[in-house]
């Protein structure tokens, strides 16, 4: 019994989303893309919306998935020393992906040199979500990882 139990823990996901972020080289504007697995982000959105019947497959349960990632990730810069106000992140909608929900959003503007984020999505739901976000600045690549509460974590982009 003891082996069926931990062999079934250490077999299940555990939640997470993967957010990034990067400049598109045509455009010029900045990307962000969030990667949530389909069940977590159902189960996620059944739980805070008491919804029963809501579903991913739907252009509803898109739409409401994303306005929620909306509220839940934010970028700021940091202006001395001191977390700035949101940059004004623009939400372009979310689509299905295999077994993963993308939700897109952007920014016309340049990132400054060193940014606030805060990445909540679904840790209302999940105590151990885990949420990596992934920062695209010029060759490198600049990560952060939330989990446990975390609120705002920093970045130094340059």
């Amino acid at each position: 019994m003891t082996i069926f139990v931990t062999a079934f823990a250490f077999a299940h996901r555990m939640p997470g989303s993967l957010s990034t972020i990067k400049t598109n080289a045509s455009t010029g504007i900045i990307e962000i893309i969030h990667r949530l697995h389909i069940h977590d982000a159902e189960l996620g959105m059944v739980v805070l919306t008491g919804e029963r019947q809501l579903t991913l497959d739907q252009l509803a349960g898109r739409a409401r998935l994303a306005l929620y990632v909306e509220e839940q990730f934010s970028i700021a810069p940091i202006v001395a020393g001191e977390i700035g106000p949101r940059l004004p992140l623009e939400l372009i909608g979310a689509e299905l992906d295999g077994d993963f929900v993308l939700v897109y959003q952007q920014y016309a503007g340049d990132l400054p040199a060193e940014i606030a984020i805060r990445d909540a999505i679904l840790s209302d739901v999940f105590p151990g979500q885990i949420n990596h976000v992934n920062v695209a600045a010029g060759d490198e690549i600049r990560s952060l990882t939330f989990s446990d509460g975390d609120d705002w974590l920093t970045l130094h982009l340059e």
